[in-house]
């Protein structure tokens, strides 16, 4: 049937009726005649919201569910419902036979899978499952639930203390902004429980935000801002300068800096390197900037920039408009209120005081040791961190 059709038939019309005067069960079953499947399932969400007992809202939510396709984003949220519907039944009745038991251990899977982690550690604790739970709680951030939860077992032998003692002293450096110190905290807790599931999954976690080389890229005021706190500092497609085009090699050319002297050394590319038009034959000393070409292709605006540092432009190809600054020792950006630098070859970033400076939603005035995925306010500025 047509679309046209399937809108005006008397089937959708009878749909539409009921819908209007609140029969949502009845518009559900004129839609699924209509052959209006996602209608049929958004009328049954309507029957299931305003459900008057736990019962009928859970066969309301089944039934949407045969309508909804399987790729429908709408599935996850649904299934999320079903869970906690069976989850306030086990929370009113209890949980006493198998299948009541294996009912409640899928709403906690539902509710996980929906993203309502504290939701599914209190189905899994009405389980006894406390494993589970604390996965979920340490997943849902909820810290304070779960160190109620390892108190609520009783235990409070040397190992409970260790577990409770550095999940709090991880979560306390992380929210600060102090991500070197929580690693500590976590390998400290491990060096004492070593097989511990929460501080093994809260550490590989942790790892992978971590920065293993001196540079990130900072996007904000629609710029990209590349930062790298070494020199010299190579460019390339696999550069920790990264600088793409089809003439260009993966590692292409080196920039160094020797008090104030711009130093430009090519590194065997295959496509050469130009200096002010000229092809670079051997390093090169300037004593201020330079237009540095990579290949054919792609030019850089090179510059020395405060003390130790180097600026750097992409004006053409893939990553034009990059902008970068390599060098040691603390640099400023204009617009943001912040010093930058890389104390131990990771980097660090000092809000100004004053600035009402937010890691997240909470305000800091100490040095942040950045993470990949960070997202912070800097006087007023969003900014984001990216590898």
């Amino acid at each position: 049937m047509g679309l046209w059709r399937r809108l005006f038939s008397s089937s959708s019309r009878k749909a539409r009726r009921a819908e209007a005067e609140g029969r949502y069960r009845e518009a559900a079953a004129a839609y699924a005649e209509a052959g209006q499947g996602e209608e049929a399932a958004r009328a049954l969400l309507f029957e299931a919201a305003r459900a008057s007992g736990p019962e009928v809202r859970r066969q309301a939510l089944l039934d949407a569910l045969r309508w909804l396709k399987e790729d429908d984003p709408k599935r996850q949220d649904v299934e999320g419902q079903l869970g906690d519907v069976e989850l306030l039944r086990a929370q009113s009745d209890g949980v006493h036979t198998a299948e009541e038991r294996r009912r409640l251990e899928q709403a906690a899977k539902q509710l996980e899978l929906a993203g309502q982690g504290g939701r599914a550690a209190t189905a899994w604790e009405l389980l006894g499952r406390t494993d589970e739970a604390a996965r979920c709680l340490e997943q849902a951030g909820e810290v304070e639930r779960l160190e109620a939860l390892l108190d609520s077992q009783g235990e409070q032998d040397g190992e409970v203390r260790a577990l409770r003692e550095a999940l709090r002293d991880y979560d306390a450096a992380l929210g600060s902004g102090a991500r070197l110190e929580a690693l500590t905290a976590l390998k400290r807790g491990l060096s004492e429980l070593p097989e511990a599931p929460e501080l093994l999954r809260a550490r590989a976690s942790l790892e992978a935000k971590m920065f293993h080389r001196p540079a990130l890229t900072l996007r904000f005021l629609s710029r990209r801002v590349r930062l790298v706190g070494e020199l010299p500092v190579e460019l390339g497609r696999e550069g920790v300068f990264p600088v793409r085009g089809p003439g260009i090699s993966r590692r292409h050319a080196s920039l160094d800096r020797a008090q104030d002297k711009l130093l430009v050394s090519d590194l065997d590319s295959r496509n050469g390197t130009w200096v002010d038009g000229l092809l670079l034959e051997s390093r090169v000393e300037l004593g201020g900037g330079a237009r540095v070409g990579l290949g054919e292709d792609v030019h850089l605006r090179v510059s020395l920039e405060g003390q130790g540092w180097l600026a750097v432009e992409v004006l053409d190809g893939i990553d034009r408009g990059l902008r970068g600054f390599a060098g040691k020792g603390e640099l400023s950006l204009p617009d943001l209120p912040a010093r930058f630098a890389f104390p131990g070859g990771y980097p660090t970033l000092t809000p100004a005081p004053g600035s009402g400076s937010k890691l997240g939603d909470r305000e800091v005035v100490t040095p942040i040791e950045l993470l990949v995925g960070d997202v912070l306010e800097l006087g007023g500025v969003r900014v984001e961190v990216e590898p």
